[in-house]
């Protein structure tokens, strides 16, 4: 990954902070109105009830803070 690429990831850092589950909420509302049968795939109990766009937003918000090291 360059410099330039880490630079950008880092730079999403605020918004991921202010509207992360935001975005992963309404990005898993697209997945499954485009792919319904993907449905099956993610616990919809967890989609109801927020833990899987919570737990999405956390793991990118995470990514996005440690792209220098993300080990």
């Amino acid at each position: 990954m360059t410099t330039d690429q880490k630079q950008l990831i880092k730079a999403t850092v605020p918004v991921l902070k202010e509207s992360g589950l935001l975005l992963t909420t309404h990005f898993y509302r697209r997945v499954f109105a485009h792919n319904p049968e993907l449905q099956n795939v993610f616990s919809q109990g967890n989609q109801q009830n927020g833990r899987q766009p919570a737990a999405l937003a956390t793991a990118v918000l995470a990514y996005a803070e440690n792209i220098d090291d993300p080990s």
